[in-house]
Protein backbone atom coordinates (compact mmCIF):
# COMPACT_ATOMS: atom_id res chain seq x y z
CA UNK A 1 0.00 0.00 0.00
CA UNK A 2 2.78 2.39 0.88
CA UNK A 3 4.27 2.02 -2.61
CA UNK A 4 1.32 3.87 -4.11
CA UNK A 5 1.72 7.46 -5.35
CA UNK A 6 1.31 10.02 -2.59
CA UNK A 7 -0.54 13.30 -3.28
CA UNK A 8 1.06 16.65 -2.39
CA UNK A 9 0.71 18.07 1.11
CA UNK A 10 -2.10 20.51 0.35
CA UNK A 11 -4.30 17.74 -1.05
CA UNK A 12 -3.58 15.47 1.90
CA UNK A 13 -4.48 18.21 4.38
CA UNK A 14 -7.71 19.03 2.55
CA UNK A 15 -9.09 15.50 3.03
CA UNK A 16 -7.32 14.23 6.16
CA UNK A 17 -6.91 17.42 8.18
CA UNK A 18 -3.14 16.91 8.39
CA UNK A 19 -0.25 17.18 5.97
CA UNK A 20 1.79 14.21 7.12
CA UNK A 21 1.81 11.12 4.96
CA UNK A 22 1.27 8.69 7.83
CA UNK A 23 -2.06 10.23 8.89
CA UNK A 24 -3.21 10.25 5.28
CA UNK A 25 -2.28 6.60 4.75
CA UNK A 26 -3.71 5.36 8.02
CA UNK A 27 -7.00 7.24 7.81
CA UNK A 28 -7.61 6.05 4.25
CA UNK A 29 -6.92 2.45 5.20
CA UNK A 30 -9.18 2.77 8.24
CA UNK A 31 -12.04 4.16 6.15
CA UNK A 32 -11.79 1.28 3.71
CA UNK A 33 -11.88 -1.16 6.63
CA UNK A 34 -14.99 0.60 7.98
CA UNK A 35 -16.73 0.38 4.60
CA UNK A 36 -15.81 -3.30 4.40
CA UNK A 37 -17.28 -4.01 7.84
CA UNK A 38 -20.39 -1.98 7.02
CA UNK A 39 -20.98 -4.08 3.91
CA UNK A 40 -20.33 -7.26 5.87
CA UNK A 41 -23.12 -6.27 8.26
CA UNK A 42 -25.62 -6.69 5.41
CA UNK A 43 -23.94 -9.79 3.99
CA UNK A 44 -22.22 -8.02 1.10
CA UNK A 45 -18.65 -7.34 -0.06
CA UNK A 46 -16.99 -5.07 -2.59
CA UNK A 47 -16.73 -7.89 -5.12
CA UNK A 48 -20.54 -7.96 -5.37
CA UNK A 49 -20.70 -4.55 -7.06
CA UNK A 50 -19.87 -3.81 -10.69
CA UNK A 51 -19.76 0.00 -10.51
CA UNK A 52 -18.54 1.60 -7.28
CA UNK A 53 -18.62 5.37 -6.78
CA UNK A 54 -16.72 7.26 -4.08
CA UNK A 55 -18.77 10.43 -3.58
CA UNK A 56 -16.41 13.07 -2.18
CA UNK A 57 -13.27 11.09 -2.96
CA UNK A 58 -10.85 14.03 -2.78
CA UNK A 59 -7.43 12.89 -3.94
CA UNK A 60 -8.33 9.26 -3.22
CA UNK A 61 -7.66 9.05 0.52
CA UNK A 62 -9.70 5.82 0.76
CA UNK A 63 -10.24 5.07 -2.92
CA UNK A 64 -6.53 4.45 -3.49
CA UNK A 65 -6.70 1.59 -0.99
CA UNK A 66 -9.86 0.20 -2.55
CA UNK A 67 -8.39 0.19 -6.06
CA UNK A 68 -5.48 -1.91 -4.80
CA UNK A 69 -7.96 -4.50 -3.53
CA UNK A 70 -10.13 -4.72 -6.67
CA UNK A 71 -8.93 -7.56 -8.89
CA UNK A 72 -11.81 -8.05 -11.30
CA UNK A 73 -11.56 -6.26 -14.64
CA UNK A 74 -15.35 -6.17 -14.77
CA UNK A 75 -15.52 -3.72 -11.87
CA UNK A 76 -15.40 0.04 -12.38
CA UNK A 77 -14.19 2.55 -9.77
CA UNK A 78 -15.37 6.15 -10.04
CA UNK A 79 -14.40 9.13 -7.91
CA UNK A 80 -16.52 12.29 -7.65
CA UNK A 81 -15.38 15.51 -5.98
CA UNK A 82 -15.69 19.29 -6.45
CA UNK A 83 -11.93 19.68 -5.88
CA UNK A 84 -10.61 19.94 -9.45
CA UNK A 85 -6.97 19.83 -8.33
CA UNK A 86 -7.57 16.59 -6.42
CA UNK A 87 -9.40 14.95 -9.33
CA UNK A 88 -6.65 15.95 -11.76
CA UNK A 89 -4.05 14.36 -9.48
CA UNK A 90 -6.17 11.22 -9.06
CA UNK A 91 -6.61 10.74 -12.81
CA UNK A 92 -2.91 11.33 -13.43
CA UNK A 93 -1.81 8.70 -10.93
CA UNK A 94 -4.41 5.90 -11.01
CA UNK A 95 -5.36 4.60 -14.44
CA UNK A 96 -7.98 2.23 -12.97
CA UNK A 97 -10.01 5.05 -11.39
CA UNK A 98 -12.21 7.44 -13.35
CA UNK A 99 -12.31 10.78 -11.57
CA UNK A 100 -14.89 13.47 -12.34
CA UNK A 101 -14.96 17.03 -11.03
CA UNK A 102 -18.33 18.04 -9.62
CA UNK A 103 -19.93 21.44 -9.74
CA UNK A 104 -21.04 22.87 -6.41
CA UNK A 105 -24.56 21.64 -7.17
CA UNK A 106 -25.92 18.61 -9.05
CA UNK A 107 -26.09 16.97 -11.44
CA UNK A 108 -22.99 14.81 -11.63
CA UNK A 109 -21.80 13.56 -15.02
CA UNK A 110 -22.97 10.01 -14.27
CA UNK A 111 -25.96 8.46 -16.00
CA UNK A 112 -29.14 7.63 -14.12
CA UNK A 113 -29.14 4.14 -12.62
CA UNK A 114 -25.46 3.58 -13.41
CA UNK A 115 -24.06 2.87 -9.92
CA UNK A 116 -24.33 -0.30 -7.85
CA UNK A 117 -22.63 1.07 -4.74
CA UNK A 118 -21.85 4.57 -3.47
CA UNK A 119 -19.38 5.01 -0.63
CA UNK A 120 -18.83 8.36 1.02
CA UNK A 121 -16.93 9.61 4.03
CA UNK A 122 -17.64 13.02 5.60
CA UNK A 123 -19.61 14.75 2.86
CA UNK A 124 -23.02 15.24 4.48
CA UNK A 125 -21.09 16.41 7.54
CA UNK A 126 -20.42 19.68 5.67
CA UNK A 127 -23.60 20.57 3.75
CA UNK A 128 -26.40 23.05 4.46
CA UNK A 129 -29.86 21.53 4.42
CA UNK A 130 -30.92 22.54 0.91
CA UNK A 131 -27.63 21.34 -0.57
CA UNK A 132 -27.95 18.10 1.40
CA UNK A 133 -31.30 17.37 -0.22
CA UNK A 134 -29.98 18.21 -3.68
CA UNK A 135 -27.17 15.69 -3.35
CA UNK A 136 -29.40 13.03 -1.79
CA UNK A 137 -31.63 13.41 -4.84
CA UNK A 138 -28.60 13.07 -7.11
CA UNK A 139 -27.31 9.92 -5.38
CA UNK A 140 -30.80 8.49 -5.67
CA UNK A 141 -30.72 9.29 -9.41
CA UNK A 142 -27.37 7.64 -10.18
CA UNK A 143 -27.96 4.52 -8.07
CA UNK A 144 -29.86 1.56 -9.45
CA UNK A 145 -33.10 0.67 -7.64
CA UNK A 146 -32.19 -1.36 -4.56
CA UNK A 147 -28.52 -0.35 -4.76
CA UNK A 148 -26.47 0.41 -1.64
CA UNK A 149 -24.94 3.62 -0.28
CA UNK A 150 -22.63 3.99 2.71
CA UNK A 151 -22.20 7.46 4.15
CA UNK A 152 -21.37 9.23 7.40
CA UNK A 153 -22.89 11.94 9.57
CA UNK A 154 -21.85 13.94 12.62
CA UNK A 155 -24.22 12.29 15.10
CA UNK A 156 -24.65 12.57 18.86
CA UNK A 157 -21.04 11.70 19.68
CA UNK A 158 -19.55 14.24 17.27
CA UNK A 159 -21.93 16.91 18.55
CA UNK A 160 -20.90 16.15 22.14
CA UNK A 161 -17.24 16.58 21.14
CA UNK A 162 -18.14 19.90 19.49
CA UNK A 163 -20.03 21.05 22.60
CA UNK A 164 -17.03 20.17 24.77
CA UNK A 165 -14.75 22.24 22.55
CA UNK A 166 -17.07 25.23 22.91
CA UNK A 167 -17.20 24.90 26.70
CA UNK A 168 -13.43 24.61 26.96
CA UNK A 169 -13.17 27.74 24.82
CA UNK A 170 -15.42 29.67 27.18
CA UNK A 171 -18.30 29.85 24.65
CA UNK A 172 -21.02 28.55 26.97
CA UNK A 173 -23.73 30.86 25.64
CA UNK A 174 -23.06 29.80 22.05
CA UNK A 175 -22.99 26.18 23.14
CA UNK A 176 -26.42 26.54 24.77
CA UNK A 177 -27.87 28.26 21.70
CA UNK A 178 -26.60 25.62 19.27
CA UNK A 179 -27.61 22.80 21.59
CA UNK A 180 -31.17 24.16 21.63
CA UNK A 181 -31.23 24.28 17.82
CA UNK A 182 -29.94 20.74 17.57
CA UNK A 183 -32.39 19.52 20.19
CA UNK A 184 -35.41 21.09 18.52
CA UNK A 185 -34.70 20.27 14.87
CA UNK A 186 -32.18 17.42 14.90
CA UNK A 187 -30.12 19.34 12.34
CA UNK A 188 -27.44 22.00 12.72
CA UNK A 189 -25.30 23.66 10.06
CA UNK A 190 -22.51 26.14 10.76
CA UNK A 191 -20.90 27.78 7.74
CA UNK A 192 -17.13 28.05 7.62
CA UNK A 193 -14.10 26.58 5.87
CA UNK A 194 -10.54 26.11 7.06
CA UNK A 195 -7.72 27.66 5.04
CA UNK A 196 -7.00 24.26 3.49
CA UNK A 197 -10.64 23.94 2.40
CA UNK A 198 -10.92 27.22 0.47
CA UNK A 199 -10.90 25.45 -2.95
CA UNK A 200 -14.11 23.66 -1.90
CA UNK A 201 -17.62 25.11 -2.45
CA UNK A 202 -18.47 28.29 -0.56
CA UNK A 203 -21.29 26.57 1.34
CA UNK A 204 -18.85 24.14 2.99
CA UNK A 205 -19.21 24.07 6.78
CA UNK A 206 -19.89 21.79 9.75
CA UNK A 207 -23.17 19.87 9.90
CA UNK A 208 -24.68 17.71 12.63
CA UNK A 209 -27.59 15.27 12.38
CA UNK A 210 -29.70 13.43 14.91
CA UNK A 211 -30.60 9.92 13.78
CA UNK A 212 -34.32 10.71 14.19
CA UNK A 213 -33.88 13.52 11.65
CA UNK A 214 -32.27 11.07 9.21
CA UNK A 215 -35.06 8.53 9.61
CA UNK A 216 -37.70 11.17 9.01
CA UNK A 217 -36.14 13.23 6.24
CA UNK A 218 -33.97 10.84 4.24
CA UNK A 219 -36.64 8.13 3.96
CA UNK A 220 -37.90 9.60 0.68
CA UNK A 221 -34.69 8.44 -0.95
CA UNK A 222 -33.28 5.58 1.14
CA UNK A 223 -34.11 2.87 3.62
CA UNK A 224 -31.70 2.54 6.54
CA UNK A 225 -30.26 -0.97 6.65
CA UNK A 226 -27.74 -0.32 9.42
CA UNK A 227 -26.59 2.51 11.67
CA UNK A 228 -23.25 2.47 13.50
CA UNK A 229 -22.72 5.34 15.99
CA UNK A 230 -19.15 6.61 16.47
CA UNK A 231 -17.95 4.18 13.81
CA UNK A 232 -16.11 6.27 11.22
CA UNK A 233 -12.63 7.23 12.44
CA UNK A 234 -13.99 6.98 15.99
CA UNK A 235 -16.02 10.17 15.50
CA UNK A 236 -18.75 10.02 12.87
CA UNK A 237 -21.77 7.74 12.59
CA UNK A 238 -21.91 5.41 9.58
CA UNK A 239 -25.15 4.68 7.73
CA UNK A 240 -25.77 1.78 5.36
CA UNK A 241 -28.59 2.79 3.04
CA UNK A 242 -30.61 1.14 0.29
CA UNK A 243 -31.98 3.16 -2.60
CA UNK A 244 -35.78 3.13 -2.70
Amino acid sequence: MHGMPLPPEQLRERVAGAKDAQSFQESGSATLDEWTRALDSIGREFGDFETIVDFGCGCGRALRHLQARIKSTSQTLIGLDPDAEAIEWLNSNFSNIRGYTLNAMPPSPLAAGSADLVVSHSVFTHLPEDVQYAWLEELHRILKPGAIAITTIHGDHAFSVFEGDLVRGGQNELRNTLSNVMGSSGFLYIKGRTAAETPLPDYYGATFHDISYIKKNWSKYFSILAWFPKFALNLQDTLVLQRR
